[in-house]
């Protein structure tokens, strides 16, 4: 595990315990009185003195002498010598002579004279030095640690000092740490210093990017806990941008991470393993930032003191074009940078040159292109810079870059950021980046881009947007949904409708009507209502086709929403909308067939949903339906399948879902594919509802629609159960169940989901996981009750559990299934619906089964089926119940059994608990393939084709 050394009272620590323990050899050269000379290479912000600071702590643990002495870019000679050894200077008793170290800071304060070519007295002079440096060592008796940092801006003499100590070493405990910026270091120094690894002299040490492990732990060890947010940012494709346009969406999250964590590993990246970048990110996560500008900006403020440090002696000129750089982005020419900072070529190109020197810029791998050292520079730079003359900037930015033909994608930033001189013209490269954008799968950058271009449309005083059909908005709209950017797309909304003010009234309805289907599919239902009630009110009563729109979609976001309109809200809108256009008036009477149906009032929803389908069915011209039809037909089709009427349910399903895929308006794929799932399995057509099931789970997931998710993992459950398989999501069900107390461990998120996953669990042949899923609290009139037109249903699949479950049925008896039994036919006979009358006679069969009436159990069960149909998995189940009670007419399934050896009944009751064959052969020590040959004969005998089956007829047998 690496080491981490803390410092004082701050959070200051190193996770770099292998360079730690290369230097803290030079700590033990000095204490057993050997001299040593150490490199320390690193880039700015890389951790050089937090790891000079934790060898210095070490060092002085172990009693050696600490002196520290930094370099400055203006300096004298000597500099950081004369500052450590002002900082150790032995006391002197009164009268005696001067200490070693005071006649050494006075002889380097002497200096060796000017003259360079004094050869005899400069050597005369170090070696003065070296007498009175081996003389101090005696002050020092367990050696001494000389650490010089930022070694890059040594003065002369310092450097010459160096250079004479790797040559001819003091003799002596002295260990002397030089650190420094290896791009900045001067040329003559950097020579002295590889001769001296070169020699065997110097000890070179580099510092690397910290690794993912040692990012993760320098986060953990710092001070960055907070409350949980939302996260502020993600990473994203980079393209050169100025500040304020940093990567979109870009996202860290809390609490503490892991170096496994994505959201970890995208912090290390854009730190790009640099702890001084890495720790200003991190400090921007906890203080609250969100979205790319304030997170950058929060960064920023954290590295103010380090970037004044490194530009604050820079002159106006260079500042100037530094500046111009920073507007210009990632990747600039010298030629750009002369024209937005309005100076010569040559000046430009000779500043440059110095910049690079400092190591504030550095070439790209594209030819003549300069960037800066990290984006979080520029991004300092760009802040502090005035804000009047960054304006101009940009557009003199905007002007050189459009002359090279600089994609749209990469002027619109300089658009945006050239304040109140911008041009028609620029709204054409604003929305040509927003439609780049949505081309490279950035829906975020392109709403940016088209907000943008709409406030730019009314401070110009434009009239609207182009109209491409389909519009732009709606381009970028589908995009965010698609996403699941809910967020994004209310933000959105906001910019559409002020820019859409010269429209008609019935223009804006549309429009509002789409924006709010949108939101309530994303699960913002109150933002959609909003929208809707302020559209409204500033319609009034002058266009009744527009209101009568707007009050249609109102009722219809709220099912999208997954929510029931109020019936008596409804019967009121069908009774407004009489006259209106046939597709508001056909809304309507979708909507009022719905809310019949689930209220179980079937007569009144037989005749909506007829009037709603005759309606809509004579709009279909054959092209594809209008952004107004397709949430009305999943509205329709919805209710369509709760009849049981799964044929035009289907129809409608597939003719809004084709459109829908069409247009791209995925908001409405997770309700259709639902629904055209359900409807395919009610059906039988189990390969196509387990892919319309798991097309839905990926758009739900990815929409936010968690409702959505669950009923297609149900789909999925119950499909492969009836194709012999059993899905995870069943599994779950079996282990989560409790046979004391019958409550399971995750309970489905609706009663449908739980009609569903029963129907697996009963399909597998556990009929004590299905009871326990249905009736968690074991008192059967206290269960969630499906909607009354799945009341039979439910109520028959608890009496077909109990009945499946034999002796495990949580302390039910025969009187409960005889209740439910009755409660079926009475919910049957309230909706009378035919498949929730063949539901009603399956759970009277369960009651007469459970009294051994076999005879007229299996009566039951085929009258069942013949109302089910045989190709529906209720319709199945039923066939298949009939067949098992059928086989005894006078003493139930005991005769069938009694068929049977010994050996045949000890395999048939293994494999009817569920045991697979390896497990039954190795419970009768005999070889698979003799239980193979087992089953295969009491398939025969019983009349059974598989072991769901053989394990139904088993729990019938008691």
């Amino acid at each position: 595990m690496a080491a981490i050394t803390a410092v004082g009272a701050s959070v200051h620590t190193t996770v770099r315990s292998a360079e730690l323990d290369r230097l803290e050899r030079a700590v033990v050269s000095a204490r057993h009185g050997r001299p040593a000379v150490v490199e320390v290479a690193a880039d700015p912000g890389m951790g050089k003195t937090r790891l000079l600071t934790a060898l210095a702590r070490r060092a002085e643990d172990q009693g050696v002498r600490v002196l520290r002495g930094r370099c400055t870019e203006a300096a004298t000679a000597y500099r950081p010598i004369l500052q450590a050894l002002s900082l150790w200077e032995p006391p002197d008793d009164i009268g005696a002579p001067a200490s070693p170290a005071t006649s050494l800071i006075r002889t380097l304060v002497d200096g060796p004279g000017t003259d360079i070519a004094d050869f005899g007295r400069r050597c005369h002079f170090y070696a003065g030095v070296r007498r009175l440096l081996g003389l101090s060592l005696a002050n020092a008796p367990a050696g001494l640690l000389l650490v010089l940092d930022d070694y890059h801006w040594a003065d002369a003499g310092t450097a010459e000092l160096l250079e004479v100590l790797t040559h001819w070493p003091v003799d002596g405990g002295l260990a002397v740490i030089v650190a420094h910026r290896p791009r900045q270091i001067p040329p003559q120094v950097r020579g002295t210093l590889q001769e001296g690894v070169e020699r065997g002299a110097v000890d070179l040490v580099e510092l690397p990017g910290l690794t993912l492990d040692q990012t993760a732990e320098l986060l953990d060890d710092g001070p960055h806990t907070g409350p949980e947010r939302q996260p502020p940012y993600e990473s994203h494709r980079v393209r050169p941008q100025p500040p304020g346009h940093e990567p979109h969406g870009t996202q860290l999250r809390e609490p503490a991470l892991s170096s496994h964590s994505p959201e970890m590993r995208r912090l290390h990246h854009i730190g790009a393993g640099n702890p001084l970048y890495v720790l200003a990110l991190a400090a921007a996560r906890d203080s609250g930032a969100t979205g790319a500008q304030d997170v950058w900006a929060h960064a920023v403020r954290h590295l103010d003191v380090r970037l004044h440090s490194e530009t604050g002696r820079l002159d106006a000129a260079t500042r100037t074009v530094l500046h111009a750089a920073a507007v210009l982005g990632e990747g600039f020419s010298v030629d750009a940078v002369a024209q937005v900072a309005a100076v010569s070529r040559d000046a430009a190109c000779a500043t440059l040159g110095e910049l690079r020197r400092r190591d504030l810029l550095r070439p790209t791998g594209a030819p003549g292109l300069l960037s800066f050292r990290h984006p979080l520079l520029r991004s300092g730079l760009y802040e502090r810079m005035d804000a009047c003359w960054r304006a101009g900037a940009h557009r003199r930015a905007l002007s050189c870059l459009r002359t090279l033909g600089t994609p749209a994608i990469e002027l619109a930033p300089h658009v945006e950021r050239a304040g109140a001189s911008a041009t028609p013209a620029d709204r054409e490269i604003l929305t040509s980046a927003a439609r780049t954008a949505l081309h490279l799968g950035e829906p975020s950058a392109a709403a940016h881009w088209l907000t943008v271009a709409m406030r730019l449309e009314r401070t110009l005083g434009a009239q609207g947007l182009p109209a491409d059909p389909p519009e732009l908005w709606q381009q970028v709209v589908q995009a965010l949904a698609a996403a699941g950017d809910a967020n994004g797309v209310h933000l959105l909304v906001r910019e559409i409708l002020p820019a859409q003010a010269g429209a008609t009234a019935a223009e804006r309805a549309t429009t509002v009507a789409y924006l709010s289907g949108v939101m309530a599919a994303l699960g913002r239902d109150e933002a959609a209502q909003g929208l809707i009630a302020a559209e409204l009110s500033a319609t009034g009563a002058f266009d009744h086709s527009a209101v009568a729109l707007l009050q249609v979609q109102q009722q219809v976001s709220k099912v999208l929403a997954g929510q029931v309109p109020a019936r008596a809200d409804i019967e009121a809108l069908v009774r407004r909308t009489r006259d209106s256009e046939p597709v508001t008036a056909a809304g309507a009477l979708a909507l009022r067939g719905l809310c019949a149906v689930v209220a179980g009032d079937t007569c009144s929803a037989e005749w909506s949903l007829v009037a709603a389908a005759q309606a809509l069915d004579e709009l279909d011209d054959g092209t594809r339906a209008s952004d107004q039809e397709n949430p009305l037909l999943l509205v329709l089709s919805w209710a369509e399948a709760l009849m049981g009427w799964y044929g035009p349910a289907h129809g409608h399903a597939e003719r809004a879902l084709s459109s829908v895929r069409e247009r791209g308006d995925t908001h409405l794929l997770p309700p259709l594919l639902d629904t055209l799932g359900y409807v395919h399995y009610q059906s039988g057509r189990m390969p196509e509802a387990l892919a319309m099931a798991r097309e839905c789970r990926e758009t739900a997931d990815a929409a936010g629609r968690a409702d959505h998710v669950g009923l297609s993992d149900a789909i999925v459950a119950a499909a492969w159960a009836q194709l012999g398989r059993i899905n995870p999501q069943v599994r779950s069900c079996r282990s989560g169940r409790a046979s004391a107390t019958g409550e399971p461990a995750a309970e489905p998120r609706t009663p449908l989901n739980a009609l569903l996953l029963a129907e697996a669990l009963l399909a597998g042949g556990d009929g004590s996981a299905a009871l326990a899923l249905l009736l968690p609290r074991r008192e059967a009139w206290r269960v969630s009750e499906p909607v009354a037109v799945l009341a039979a249903r439910g109520y028959e699949l608890l009496a077909a559990a109990a009945l499946a479950a034999g002796d495990d049925r949580l302390g039910l008896d025969v009187s409960d299934i005889d209740e439910w039994a009755a409660h079926a036919v009475d919910a049957a006979r309230a909706v009378g619906i035919a498949e929730q009358t063949g539901h009603a006679l399956l759970a009277r069969g369960h009651a007469l089964a459970s009294r051994r009436q076999h005879t007229e159990a299996a009566r039951a069960y085929e009258e069942a089926m013949e109302l089910l149909g045989a190709e529906s998995p209720s319709g199945a189940r039923a066939r298949e119940l009939a067949r098992a009670v059928g086989h005894d007419p006078v003493g139930g399934t005991d005769g069938a059994f009694a068929e049977l050896t010994l050996r045949e009944k000890e395999v048939a009751a293994l494999a009817g608990e569920g045991h697979k064959t390896r497990e039954i052969a190795e419970r009768l020590m005999v070889s698979p393939r003799t239980v193979d040959a087992h089953i295969t004969r009491i398939y025969s005998k019983l009349g059974v084709s598989s072991r769901a089956e053989l394990a139904r007829l088993v729990a019938l047998a008691g």
